[in-house]
């Protein structure tokens, strides 16, 4: 099927505006478990320029920064930088499509994306427009989640949607494989693809605590604008019968500190050849 790119980036956009205080209270918790990672990958150090990719709230920009870098944060979502740009005064942030970045080539040492590598409707032409601002020598490093068997707070919510037979609603766009990056071989196909060298894909597991089910439905509704509009979409009694569905498949994760959910995330890495020229 094909993906209409322009919808699909305008559904993006839309969702993340509305959703950019509860992603920011209640999922970038989960995705900054990534951040250390994803910048050690990325081998960040003072005095490197580096353009964060998606930045959503600025998480990964802001651990940037502190050490010592000279981050810039781009997002499609005006609402996501809006935030981003309160709470990081010292960080630049611009709304910016990934596919047009607005920078010339070469602008970076060093480029970073946390988590949004499934929301863009075109990864391989995504990818390429960020080797294109990366200087030679420079690094690439992408996170993306792991299969939803090993990532429970997607796996969770997939499988609820599954067994109440739920359907989006007709304004998200269809044909979209937000796992085709969950495997690994195919991540690193991606960035090679684009040219970079030495790519490689390391898998990383940890859990997350939450103190109650009410935690794990706010932060899954107010953070995947894809996965939970099919959840988003139905009536109140049928919200009522998916967050009962969650809570009982959550029970399982139960300890007597509250909910810890697995989860598991692919960093992929790569470097810009030297001499190379821009696809």
């Amino acid at each position: 099927m094909t993906i209409d790119a322009k919808a699909f980036t305008a559904f993006e956009r839309m969702a993340h505006d509305r959703i950019a205080k509860t992603y920011t209270e209640h999922f970038a918790p989960l995705t900054s478990l990534a951040v250390e990672a994803l910048l050690d990958a990325a081998q960040v150090a003072p005095g490197r320029r580096l353009l964060d990719v998606a930045t959503g709230p600025g998480v990964a920009a802001a651990a940037a920064h502190a050490r010592g870098a000279t981050a810039t944060g781009v997002d499609v979502s005006p609402g996501m930088i809006a935030l981003a740009e309160t709470t990081h005064p010292t960080i630049t942030f611009r709304v910016a499509e990934v596919t047009a970045l607005p920078f010339p080539d070469a602008a970076f040492d060093t480029v970073v994306c946390n988590f949004a590598l499934g929301h863009f409707p075109e990864p391989e032409a995504a990818v390429v427009e960020c080797v294109r601002v990366l200087e030679p020598g420079g690094t690439l490093a992408f996170t993306w989640w792991d299969q939803p068997q090993l990532q429970r707070i997607q796996g969770l919510f997939r499988e609820v949607i599954a067994e109440l037979g739920l359907q989006p609603p007709r304004d998200v766009p269809r044909g979209h494989d937000t796992l085709r990056y969950s495997d690994a071989g195919a991540f690193a196909g991606l960035l090679s693809d684009a040219g970079l060298e030495g790519t490689a894909v390391a898998a990383h597991g940890t859990t997350h605590l939450m103190p109650d089910v009410e935690a794990l439905w706010r932060a899954g509704m107010g953070g995947m604008a894809v996965t939970a509009s099919a959840v988003a979409a139905q009536d109140a009694a049928t919200q009522a019968r998916a967050r009962e569905a969650l809570a009982r498949r959550a029970e399982v994760y139960r300890s007597t500190r509250g909910l810890e959910i697995p989860i598991a995330f692919l960093v992929g890495t790569g470097k810009k050849p030297d001499g190379h020229q821009v696809l």
